[in-house]
């Protein structure tokens, strides 16, 4: 669902326009191949001033000329309701309302083949996850302890995730959520170490003999990883993403593109279906469209001149401490090399994490390394890290707290929180 946003001259209110969502489009569709549909609402009328033209005003001040053209482009879309519906010969279809032109489109992306670094270390370094998670479901009083712990869905299409669908946040749109990761420090430890580049964590339940119906993620910038951790053997759950289909298993990683219609099926008459689901930046956008895209989601949390002011200086903030000119696919290369660099050296990894296929003067694998300290000193590096993120954000918007626009948490929505959904938040 998408609004189109809108302000009174005199600024006193804002006026959303709801769109209800349309029905998820059955996966065996046959849309037309490359259409792309195009709803624009009425101009404002006199009286009125396109919010909109504020938050890209507010957009393009904070980035180098030209840097973030397809993150403007993408907002201007968003607001005028525009969706890009494609049928993609032997892939199926995809629908996004959230859309950045010109990435590559595919159902599932191949784990191994360089782009996702992260989630090999994550494959080799599974055992840790799953033994916390095991930990924490065998605490009686986790959900006491912790914040929305599996919780279901509740966006506007909750029916096709049905109700034994529950998730358990760690990161919720970039920002860390500290009570969870405390109660599962490694899990949080080991996403931020791999560099991985998340946008949300969370884990996931699916019960037995339950299902999520088809339904698209609406945003093609953001895709979707799952991570095995305690799964029914194959073939008994699964998830299809356009035409093809793939089995979780335990220890593996698959990485998809969930602006395809997409769906998952638990066929086990006993046994729940856990998974580590991170949501992520698409790895062909560059640093600066990432970070445009944060803004974006920093301004739709205060859509006052205030808060896209501060959004705008967050986003400043963050440039100053990449290469803009890096795509996704350059980051993981560079955080290959430094690791082959540390391992060449025979200056040990430390806290770093290991590849795959290391060579065999590598030391000791980061199971080892990670699994050995006392818990209490996993917690504290992620207290740490959570508390650096919250004061560079509080540093760069002036330390202010503004309650124009709460952040509009997911609560164990299962993801598909691309601009579109945000828009739909601004009260």
């Amino acid at each position: 669902m998408s609004v189109m946003m809108s302000a009174s001259m005199s600024g006193a209110r804002l006026a959303p326009v709801p769109h209800r969502r349309r029905a998820p489009v059955p996966a065996g569709t046959n849309a037309p191949r490359g259409v792309r549909t195009v709803r624009v609402r009425a101009a404002a009328t006199e009286t009125e001033v396109p919010l909109g033209r504020q938050i890209e005003d507010a957009l393009l001040s904070a980035f180098p000329p030209d840097t973030v053209d397809r993150v403007r482009d993408s907002l201007r879309f968003t607001l005028a309701d525009g969706v890009h519906r494609a049928n993609h010969e032997g892939k199926g279809v995809q629908e996004a309302s959230s859309y950045i032109a010109g990435l590559t489109a595919t159902p599932y992306w191949d784990v191994h083949g360089g782009s996702f670094p992260w989630m090999v270390e994550l494959e080799r370094n599974f055992e840790i996850i799953r033994d916390e998670l095991k930990a924490g479901l065998a605490n009686p009083d986790l959900e006491r302890l912790g914040n929305g712990v599996w919780v279901a869905a509740v966006r506007d299409d909750a029916e096709g995730y049905g109700p034994d669908w529950r998730t358990l946040v760690l990161q919720d749109r970039g920002e860390w959520e500290p009570t969870n990761c405390a109660l599962f420090p490694k899990t949080a430890a080991l996403v931020q170490a791999a560099n991985t580049p998340s946008v949300e964590v969370f884990f996931a339940k699916q019960a037995p003999k339950t299902g999520i119906k088809p339904h698209t993620d609406f945003t093609n910038f953001i895709m979707t990883s799952h991570l095995g951790l305690d799964v029914p053997p194959a073939p008994q759950s699964w998830m299809k993403v356009g035409e093809e289909t793939q089995y979780w298993e335990n220890g593996k990683g698959m990485c998809a593109d969930t602006s395809f219609i997409h769906s998952t099926y638990n066929e086990s008459e006993t046994q729940d279906r856990y998974v580590l689901i991170i949501r992520f930046w698409h790895p062909e956008l560059t640093d600066h469209e990432r970070n445009g895209v944060q803004f974006l989601f920093d301004a739709f949390d205060d859509l006052s001149p205030e808060g896209l002011a501060a959004a705008a200086t967050k986003a400043r903030a963050r440039a100053a401490t990449y290469d803009g000119s890096r795509t996704g696919a350059d980051v993981a290369n560079d955080f290959k090399a430094s690791v082959r660099a540390k391992v060449n050296a025979g200056t040990g990894l430390g806290a770093d994490l290991t590849l795959g296929d290391a060579p065999a003067a590598t030391p000791a694998p980061v199971a080892k390394a990670v699994a050995a300290p006392k818990a209490s000193k996993a917690a504290e590096g992620v207290a740490a890290m959570i508390a650096e993120s919250k004061a560079a954000s509080n540093d760069a918007g002036g330390g202010k707290k503004t309650k124009k626009n709460k952040r509009n948490k997911r609560k164990g929505a299962g993801g598909g929180e691309g601009l579109g959904l945000l828009a739909k938040g601004m009260k």
